[in-house]
């Protein structure tokens, strides 16, 4: 693909990727995704140990420990932290997306959405790596296979993927101008973990503090997962809070790339 080296801050930021730009979207993933791992004795065994290990710990601490109670507690976990951990990588990793191709967004031309784009790609790759291991787990542990996986996993996907778009670019622009943006993305998200439905089902929380959950949009996808996997629920209305807000964080990411953009190389 052919590049033209353009003023520092002069260039334009566009908020869509030209037909084009896919071969670079696909090269910048694949450059990540190995640079990622290079070194790493295990390489991308880590992609599944990660919420594996948790998964194990928890289910120690609260199922043999606490005995909390829930049946095939195991499957339990590991249905919604296999999701979750798609989420919490992504969006921690889109911080630095803008930052960590300084060099770059100085000297070449090219929509800069590319970046965050990759990120999402790649944690996208790392999901669907990890998918059949998640359901080889779940039907090892008695969770009988059901055809409406068929349907709802293509949904719950193309749903988080486009969630995670938008909060990428958003989360991608604003740390070029808010660096605190990225160390304070770490408690957020711990916060975020333990008001998610991941360790606990919804129906333990009491009545007087369902609201929390409710005003937390991830929760109704994270909760679908588990339906969906554990039960063969099929994605239904109780998703339209994380519908919503998959829609404000794609036009809100666009919008702020392309207010923020045009100054983004001065900026770096």
């Amino acid at each position: 693909m052919a590049t033209t080296t353009a003023a520092p801050g002069r260039f334009a930021a566009t908020a869509a990727p030209s037909s084009s730009a896919w071969d670079l979207l696909v090269a910048i993933t694949m450059r990540d995704v190995r640079v990622k791992y290079s070194g790493a004795f295990l390489s991308y065994f880590w992609w599944i140990a990660r919420p594996l290990l948790l998964g194990i710990v928890l289910y120690f601490a609260m199922g043999q420990v606490l005995d909390v109670g829930i049946d095939n507690h195991g499957a339990f976990l590991l249905s919604a932290l296999f999701p979750w951990f798609w989420f919490q990588g992504t969006v921690f990793s889109s911080s630095g997306a803008f930052l960590g191709n300084a060099g770059l967004i100085k000297k070449v031309q090219f929509p800069r959405i590319i970046l965050p784009l990759s990120v999402v790609v790649g944690g996208t790759i790392e999901f669907f790596v990890t998918l059949p291991i998640l359901i080889g787990i779940l039907l090892f542990t008695g969770v009988n296979p059901h055809w409406e996986w068929l349907i709802g996993i293509p949904i719950l996907v193309a749903l988080q993927f486009a969630l995670l778009c938008g909060l990428a670019i958003g989360i991608a622009t604003l740390t070029v101008y808010v660096r605190d943006l990225t160390p304070a993305l770490n408690s957020l998200l711990t916060l975020l973990f333990y008001l998610t439905p991941i360790i606990y089902p919804m129906s333990r929380v009491p009545d007087e503090y369902q609201w929390i959950l409710k005003l937390n949009p991830i929760a109704p996808l994270i909760e679908a997962w588990r339906q969906l996997l554990m039960f063969g629920e099929a994605p239904n209305v109780d998703m339209w809070p994380s519908v919503l807000f998959t829609i404000a964080s794609l036009a809100i990411g666009i919008y702020a790339l392309r207010a923020l953009g045009r100054n983004m190389a001065d900026a770096l």
